[in-house]
């Protein structure tokens, strides 16, 4: 999921997420849904004493806290610039799926109740399991399970969801993620309007899967906005265009909350009375209203929250120390999975190409993380050595061999690039969305670059729909980039980051390299977890050291503060607050 500004992230120990391998079958769980942490139904718990490396802690909740109350929220919708729409569909942003994930529930969805341990369960499924070499797989629907408008949700319900999701007509950023089931390429294409491998039958209460190739982690993937039901009533209003923001988009989920009003300003939820609960065993909403407050920027968020207004706030650059000091109940240190980093367009005819990859080491050498760290983050995030952080299963430390510091390395590789013949004609653009410190980021790089290299570059921010732009051919030279994994696996890093499936989506860079869809696809179709992990980290070499396509920055520590009177509001490391288990004091 699209990060736009500072969201609460990754501790600095590390988070050995262990995908539990509870099997398919009878227990209705699966253990196939971690790029190195679980297999499709196969071979998930032998490697679990390898790959659960530290006790993270469980989840923080009080049931007895008080029920009732609004809960006004600034730290999330404070960058208008980059909302466009919470509809599942086509939802990109970890913010709007705030929103999003409060009124759509899945299949499937994860437990945190042990943080360092996540376990995919069923969700709107009661059960499923996979075939042998995880190429078909079986939902088997819960009985009685509505919409808030009292419609019953079905197979069909999903299926539908599905194709309306990945049609050409939508446009959506993820439409690639219906590539995985057989037909779905057609229905991207919009040469066929229903996807022959989801066979849905409302009698039965089943959803039979048959994917494109073997993914052993389609059951995780499946706890993705996207994979959504829909209502017969949204599918007819929004089914032939890209929605747009608030009621421009599919509404009526099956979630803890419905929605009761949107605007330009804010977004009203209210709880679901016919919501028939979480993974977690809850069955029952906290608050009587969630208010999501759009406003211009973070600064003015917070400043609005240290003015008396709202629960929470996000922490603007600059003030992480005076925040944590000055508001105790934050989200600072908790521990999320998101990565902060610059895609480099693999087609810009300064810096794409085999004939400018010393260039791109270079650039990359060249670049003072902890200089970025100190001055705009305080030093409260952790520098990357790598795309995929600490804690998705298969992690490697020390990953990439051009994520470091070295002036003078940067200095040696560029030489040698101008001595084969290279040479830049106009300054490198650094496209970045405006707003959330990545102006400040952008300045550092900027400065780094002329400093060390002598090269010099242009500040091009972005003011509105910086992720539509930018993932447009051209749109991207030197491009700011920020992800949070939509579930915890090591392909949700490589494929929808990096994959050709995702360009015109979420491959800002355009990266299309045969070896490396290969080898994700290798790993995909790999249900031993271990094996998988290594594939995957093998992927993420070829794209960071022999192809130099990515420049890794930092992974994402928290930047939420909330008042005393906010109570459970503890965060999985998804980055997705359970709002059905908020709570307001007083």
């Amino acid at each position: 999921m699209r990060s736009r500004s500072l969201r609460a992230g990754l501790g600095a120990g590390l988070l050995s997420l262990l995908l539990v391998a509870a099997g398919c079958g009878d227990s209705g769980e699966d253990s196939g849904s971690g790029g190195g942490g679980g297999g499709g139904g196969k071979g998930g718990s032998g490697a679990a004493e390898e790959l659960a490396q530290v006790d993270c802690g469980e989840l923080e909740y009080d049931a007895d806290a008080p029920s009732g109350g609004t809960f006004t929220d600034y730290a999330y919708l404070s960058d208008s610039g980059t909302n466009t729409s919470f509809d599942p569909g086509v939802v990109q942003t970890l913010s709007e799926s705030q929103i999003t994930t409060a009124l759509f529930d899945g299949l499937t969805d994860f437990d945190f109740s042990e943080k360092c341990a996540p376990e995919l369960k069923p969700g709107v499924a009661d059960s499923f399991e996979a075939n042998d070499d995880a190429t078909e797989f079986t939902f088997v629907l819960k009985e009685g399970i509505e919409f808030s408008n009292g419609d019953p949700v079905l197979p069909s319900s999903f299926k539908k969801a599905w194709e309306r999701a990945g049609s050409d007509e939508i446009g959506s950023a993820y439409g690639y993620l219906v590539e995985f089931i057989e037909g779905g390429s057609a229905v991207l294409e919009g040469t066929e309007e229903e996807l022959s491998g989801a066979v849905a039958d409302d009698e039965a209460m089943t959803l039979t899967v048959t994917l494109a190739s073997a993914n052993a982690d389609f059951p995780a993937i499946v706890t993705h906005p996207f994979f959504s039901p829909l209502t017969d009533e949204d599918l007819e209003a929004f089914s032939d265009e890209t929605p747009g923001w608030g009621t421009a988009g599919a509404t009526i989920g099956n979630g803890p909350f419905q929605l009761d009003s949107a605007s330009e300003d804010e977004v009203v939820l209210v709880p679901n009375e016919s919501w028939a609960g979480n993974v977690y065993g809850d069955t029952e909403v906290k608050l009587d209203e969630l208010v999501f407050k759009t406003t211009i920027d973070v600064e003015g968020a917070y400043t609005a929250f240290e003015g008396g207004e709202g629960e929470s706030a996000p922490v603007p650059p600059g003030k992480y120390g005076s925040a944590r000091d000055k508001f105790p109940n934050n989200s600072i240190d908790d521990p999320n999975l998101g990565t902060y980093f610059f895609d480099i367009g693999t087609e810009s005819e300064q810096l794409g190409g085999d004939e400018n990859l010393k260039l791109r080491q270079a650039v990359s050498l060249a670049i003072n993380r902890e200089e970025i760290n100190d001055k705009v983050y305080e030093g409260s995030r952790t520098i990357s050595t790598g795309i995929t952080p600490p804690g998705i299963p298969g992690f490697e430390e020390d990953l990439c061999e051009f994520c470091s510091y070295d002036p003078d390395k940067a200095e040696e590789l560029f030489g040698e690039w101008e001595a084969e013949g290279g040479s830049l004609t106009e300054p490198l653009r650094l496209d970045f969305n405006e707003g959330g410190g990545h102006d400040d980021v952008a300045q550092i790089i900027q400065q780094n670059l002329e400093a060390n290299l002598g090269v010099e570059s242009e500040l091009a921010p972005v003011a509105e729909d910086y992720f539509v732009q930018v993932a447009e051919p051209g749109g991207c030279e030197l491009c700011r980039s920020g992800w949070y994994a939509d579930y915890p696996t090591y392909g949700n890093f490589m494929l929808d980051l990096f994959g050709a499936a995702s360009i015109d989506g979420n491959n800002f860079g355009r990266f299309d390299n045969p070896e490396f869809e290969k080898l994700i696809a290798d790993a995909g179709a790999e249900t031993d977890p271990t094996e998988r992990g290594k594939l995957y980290a093998d992927a993420e070499r070829l794209l960071l050291n022999e192809e130099v396509v990515a420049i890794p920055l930092n992974w994402y520590t928290g930047a939420q503060v909330f008042r005393d009177t906010a109570l459970n509001i503890d965060q999985p490391p998804l980055g997705i607050m359970l709002w059905e288990r908020v709570a307001v004091e007083g």
